[in-house]
């Protein structure tokens, strides 16, 4: 029990580093840009996520209404689905004490040119304050290990992909990430 506990300590300070130096990143973004299935990317990012335990991977469900393809930095945006995904689960685990199926969902869906990713989480939420200054470089909620690049990278490469990111959230009702992109 043990070598697993320190093996999955290992495996998230690892999956921490690999954030922060995509996050140094944000400055200079460019990268190699492709056609990118919106389904899987949200698939393959969640599958590499390092869950903390099955039961919080069990709250992350994914809904597939319709896929699209964008176009962009596969890589980055393989970022931004993991930045958001540990910023939800932070959420959720503030909240209460066990995440149940559906606390986070991840939804896909394309109507006529634009194609949307949603992230809908049962967290704590947050006030308008809040949500003013969350896209705002170096402005961090989690003073633990947080920087305040994540969100900031996530606004930035989306808005490279000529697409944008919102968020709706109050106190105590969770919060809402849309990504809206041009379908290629």
């Amino acid at each position: 029990e043990l070598g697993t506990r320190l093996a999955n300590l290992v495996r998230n300070r690892n999956h921490q580093i690999d954030m922060q130096i995509t996050n140094a990143r944000l400055m200079r973004l460019g990268g190699h840009v492709e056609r990118v299935s919106a389904a899987e990317l949200v698939r393959s990012a969640l599958a590499e996520y390092p869950f903390r335990s099955s039961r919080e991977k069990q709250a992350v469900v994914v809904r597939v209404h319709s896929d699209f393809h964008f176009l962009g930095s596969r890589d980055l945006f393989a970022q931004v689905v993991d930045n958001l995904t540990k910023n939800a689960l932070r959420s959720l685990a503030a909240a209460s004490s066990a995440p149940r199926p559906g606390d986070l969902l991840v939804e896909i869906g394309a109507l006529g040119q634009r194609g949307r990713i949603a992230f809908t989480d049962n967290g704590v939420g947050m006030d308008a304050d809040l949500r003013k200054r969350i896209f705002q470089p170096f402005f961090s909620t989690d003073r633990g290990t947080g920087h305040g690049l994540g969100l900031a990278f996530c606004q930035r490469v989306v808005q490279t992909a000529r697409g944008t990111i919102r968020v709706k959230s109050a106190p105590h009702q969770g919060a809402v990430f849309t990504i809206d992109l041009p379908v290629a």
